[in-house]
């Protein structure tokens, strides 16, 4: 025959042993999320740090035949833009709503032609360097105004 308090016993230390057990795995949730939720704020406060140090300026454009803008775009910032090719172009023909230009050949499309003088950091923007791009518009109505913006949010813009 089985002791009552032996059986009490047992399942008051089985209880224990899951509570502990639990309370190990809820402790180490909360510290994984905990630190997960630590690093994304660093991030964002990292990203904002950075558009507030971004600046750029179009300080040319023109409009050759062939349906191509071209433009000097002059980094004003203190940040090192490397990602060019997730910069975005937009135009307004005074007749439509914005057009949307990815990086690219072909009409739709903007390419950069070159960045002067580029002697620090070949292929990546830097502070007070010009970047020349151009861009193929479609249609035969020629833009009037152009926005160039950069992979975090910073634009500038200009009547052509």
């Amino acid at each position: 025959m089985v002791n009552v308090a032996s059986a009490s016993l047992v399942a008051t230390a089985f209880a224990l042993i899951m509570l502990i057990i639990t309370a190990y795995f809820l402790v180490g949730v909360v510290l994984t999320t905990a630190e997960v939720v630590s690093t994304a704020q660093a991030d964002q406060i990292n990203q904002q740090e950075e558009r507030v140090r971004t600046a750029i300026n179009i300080n040319n454009t023109s409009i050759e035949s062939g349906s191509i803008i071209y433009a000097e775009i002059e980094n004003m910032g203190s940040v090192v833009i490397s990602d060019i090719k997730y910069m975005d172009v937009y135009t307004i023909n005074g007749k439509s709503s914005p057009i949307y230009y990815s990086q690219g050949t072909g009409t739709g499309t903007w390419s950069k032609i070159s960045i002067e003088p580029d002697i620090i950091n070949p292929g990546q923007w830097d502070p007070k360097e010009v970047m020349n791009i151009s861009v193929t518009y479609p249609g035969s109505d020629p833009p009037v105004w152009i926005q160039v913006t950069t992979p975090n949010g910073i634009s500038d813009s200009t009547y052509i």
